[in-house]
């Protein structure tokens, strides 16, 4: 009897162990989501065929945009500001987890990503740099 009392509790102790631990992986990928991404930061990043973080590290404002193509090549997106009159041109986006093959099964869909921005003016010169993790 005590032997039958031993297989039992041990049964037990692994199906309460083996769904606490299928819990806490679940549990964990919510509160990751949208968080820093420690072991591949850029993992939901998508950049420019050119471009590199240390790269755009280099671009400043007053730049000519002819200078920084020169430097990080040319940019994903371009958008025009009326109200401002400035020219937008981007180097990253965000959502590269979810059109990437080899990630279909990571549970972890949409993590924080690293945002390259220049904005023009009307003389083609640098007058906003921006570089930034987004959470959204």
């Amino acid at each position: 009897m005590n032997n039958l009392k031993r297989k039992v509790l041990k049964a037990l102790s692994l199906v309460i162990g083996s769904f606490i631990l299928v819990l806490i992986f679940f549990t964990g990928g919510f509160i990751l989501g949208e968080s820093y991404n420690i072991i591949d930061p850029y993992a939901d990043t998508e950049m420019a065929p050119d471009y590199t973080p240390e790269k755009f590290k280099l671009v400043k404002e007053g730049m000519h945009i002819s200078e920084v193509k020169k430097l990080v090549g040319e940019p994903m997106n371009k958008d025009y500001d009326t109200l401002q009159s400035l020219t937008g041109n981007y180097y990253t986006r965000d959502g590269y987890l979810i059109r990437r093959t080899d990630k279909k099964l990571s549970l972890l869909r949409d993590i924080a990503w690293f945002g390259s921005e220049v904005r023009y003016n009307k003389d083609s010169i640098a007058v906003k740099v921006y570089s930034r993790w987004y959470y959204d």
